[in-house]
């Protein structure tokens, strides 16, 4: 019954991403994206409304990507879960290789999955890692290409809250 919803579901991110969308600008809303929990739930960026939100497109066979992992992690401690939330996104891979990631590196927020790359795609993600900041009111304000420190982080989710 599990792999009957999580198929159904699937089926409707698949739908939702052959709409026609237009280009992410800074300044507009933020596109509806959902991806999936490695154990197959599907979890919706609206979900997230009221806080900013760091969407985080990553790839395990990204440096950059791992080495940034930590930070983001520290300052999601640092700020709190309740006014900021951490949407990663690793497109193109295996739920296991994402568990294993996370096994790894023991990050506190949710590592999430875009197998079929709807989600990075709808964002025009070309490589990684790219992230996008968005405010409380759901408003695309910064893609950023390339890592962060925490420090960095920190300082451009502080001008949001």
């Amino acid at each position: 019954m599990t792999r009957i919803i999580s198929a159904l579901l699937l089926s409707l991110l698949v739908l939702a991403g052959c709409q026609d969308n237009e280009p992410v600008r800074v300044g507009a809303p933020a596109p509806a994206i959902s991806a999936m929990t490695p154990d197959g739930e599907p979890v919706a960026l609206a979900s997230l409304e009221g806080k900013v939100v760091f969407v985080n497109f990553w790839w395990a066979g990204c440096g950059p990507c791992l080495a940034e992992m930590p930070a983001i992690d520290e300052a999601y401690h640092a700020i709190g879960d309740q006014d900021f939330s951490v949407f990663a996104v690793n497109f193109g891979q295996s739920p296991e290789v994402i568990r294993n990631i996370n096994r790894r590196l023991k990050v506190s927020y949710p590592l999430l999955s875009d197998q079929l790359k709807i989600a990075s795609t709808r964002y025009g993600v070309q490589a990684a890692p790219t992230s996008f900041l968005i405010d409380r009111k759901g408003v695309l304000q910064e893609v950023i290409y390339g890592p962060l420190t925490r420090e960095q982080l920190e300082q451009k989710v502080e001008k949001l809250l």
